[in-house]
């Protein structure tokens, strides 16, 4: 019979060390997962303080959360990335060198180490876009447009920003475990895909090209003034569309040299010439502060620039205003007006005036014929005397009837210019792509220039004049100041008609300002520019990783 100390020897005991088994196992998993752990934040580069309570198997860490921005352009690291960064969920910030500020701490508790991960960092949502940006990321349409409409219920890795080159994926929404609200976005970037640099175009920033001197329509008009000016007044040289003057807008400014412009949301901020970055330009004249400029210039330069740049896929501080973008959108110019300016014919345009009805007069013509015949012929058969007598007295009368028939006919021509006029402001509307399309027409034939300028050639040329010529730059937006006007109030009227009349080049190149205008919001998802600048507005700081 078995003894109480052989049942504990061999029964209690080994029950005894079973009981203690899931605790050592507990313990011996901790150790080791908190070995793994403290292994794969050292290979990712992450300091963290880690600890583990070996009873309950839990490991605890804490890593610092940060906040970035961007380094300085000028820093030799800022298009450089880093040679080790995070693999971790959370760390994708660490593909690049920023500046960082620690601005708390994250406690993490886990049982196993494939549940690891890093804070986000808190970044600047501008800065952000504007440092992707300026490495060559291109914005896409559709996820910045759903971002807009869906916020923080956007879907996880809806694309807002893709590669230059192969369409991956650059800047996507994220999972909002670790957004406390905040918008999510988790980022990717490859060294192929850089496209800057220190002498590109950083975001805000606008390259004007001076046009070639085959091309440059500025030079033409200045030919043309001068060719006016020795034989008309100044009002007939106006008048002649030739309206760029000796008004330099900046002396230290040459002809030939390619224009670099910084456009903040106030509007122009500066600008210098390419090959030359200490000068500074002043600009004065289209400074949109009214402090510095007299005129809207300045509105309307900031408003083309962006137009024109901006479908490139740039970042804008600078927003088209709505009332702008809706004269664009607008069918404000009557297409009768354009086949009285030259720039259309009748054959390309709806039918806008009546017929004129030249039988009557050609009728008219021949009774007056008929009837200067017949007191000829019977002029022949009166005796010399009285013959001449009929004669002076039949001229005479000749000479008081062309007098008055030449005032009849001056009346009637008047009557009939102001009825065509009245007809042509009542006629319908054309778009403006129309509207820019035939005054490009219009200006490649009239000033010899190649065919092969498209409007956002000539738009080139119409921002290198403003920086060139204050004068042309204030005769440019009256312009469009004017457009603006009876686009709002109703349509053109008599007035609106003569003052583009008078300066019917300045009418031509306000036309490809507004197209541009037209072309960049008409966009089948919308403006890219708007949604994004929008998107920018309501995140301030957004969590990257």
């Amino acid at each position: 019979m078995a003894s109480a100390v052989d049942i504990i020897t061999y029964i209690g005991i080994p029950l005894a060390v079973l009981g203690v088994l899931p605790t050592i196992y507990t313990c011996l998993k901790s150790f080791f997962t908190l070995r793994e752990v403290t292994k794969t934040l050292q290979r990712n580069g992450v300091t963290a303080i880690t600890r583990s309570a070996l009873l309950s198997g839990i490991v605890e860490i804490e890593i610092q959360r940060r906040s970035i921005i961007p380094l300085d352009r000028s820093h030799p690291k800022y298009f450089a990335l880093r040679e080790q960064h995070s693999s971790l969920k959370g760390g994708s910030w660490t593909l690049f060198y920023w500046k960082e500020l620690v601005i708390g701490v994250k406690s993490y508790r886990l049982q196993y180490h494939d549940q690891l991960s890093q804070p986000q960092a808190e970044v600047q949502f501008e800065a952000l876009i504007a440092f992707l940006l300026d490495r060559g990321a291109m914005p896409r349409k559709e996820g910045w447009a759903d971002l807009r409409s869906a916020g923080l219920w956007t879907p996880a890795g809806t694309r807002l920003l893709v590669s230059p080159v192969s369409n991956e994926d650059v800047l996507t929404v994220a999972l909002s475990d670790d957004s406390d609200g905040i918008l999510s976005l988790s980022l990717n970037w490859k060294a192929e895909w850089d496209r800057g640099g220190k002498d590109s175009l950083p975001p805000y920033w606008a390259k004007i090209q001076p046009p070639l001197k085959k091309e440059d329509v500025f030079a033409k008009m200045e030919e043309e003034s001068r060719a006016g000016a020795e034989s008309d007044d100044q009002n007939e040289v106006e008048a002649k569309g030739g309206f760029l003057d000796d008004d330099s807008a900046d002396g230290e400014l040459e002809k030939d040299s390619a224009v670099r412009v910084r456009i903040s949301a106030a509007g122009l901020q500066e600008g210098h010439p390419e090959d030359d970055p200490k000068t500074k330009l002043p600009l004065f004249h289209i400074r949109s502060e009214p402090s510095f400029a007299d005129s809207t210039a300045g509105f309307w330069f900031c408003c083309a620039v962006t137009a024109l740049k901006a479908s490139d896929g740039g970042l804008w501080a600078f927003c088209i205003p709505e009332d702008v973008v809706a004269l664009a959108r607008r069918e404000s110019v009557p297409c009768g007006v354009m086949v009285l300016l030259g720039a259309m014919t009748d054959d390309e345009v709806p039918a806008w005036r009546t017929p004129y009805d030249e039988q009557a007069e050609s009728f008219e013509r021949h009774v007056k014929f008929a009837e200067r015949s017949r007191q000829m012929a019977e002029e022949n058969r009166l005796p010399p005397a009285e013959r001449e007598k009929a004669r002076r007295k039949r001229m005479a009368q000749e000479a008081t009837d062309f007098h008055n028939e030449s005032q009849r006919r001056m009346r009637r021509l008047q009557q009939r210019y102001e009825a065509e006029v009245l007809e042509a402001l009542q006629s319908q509307r054309l778009s403006i792509s129309i509207v820019a399309e035939a005054n490009r027409k219009w200006l490649v034939k009239r000033f010899d220039l190649p065919d092969t300028l498209s409007s956002r050639d000539l738009l080139q040329q119409v921002l290198y004049g403003m920086v060139q010529n204050a004068s042309f730059a204030k005769r440019l937006a009256a312009m469009l100041d004017s457009w603006k006007s009876w686009s709002q109030s109703g349509g053109m009227t008599k007035g609106h008609y003569l003052d583009i009349k008078q300066d019917n080049a300045a009418f031509a190149l306000a036309s490809f300002v507004l197209d541009a205008i037209r072309s960049t919001v008409n966009e089948p998802t919308g403006s890219v520019v708007g949604d994004l600048q929008e998107c920018l507005r309501m995140w301030n700081k957004v969590r990257l990783g």
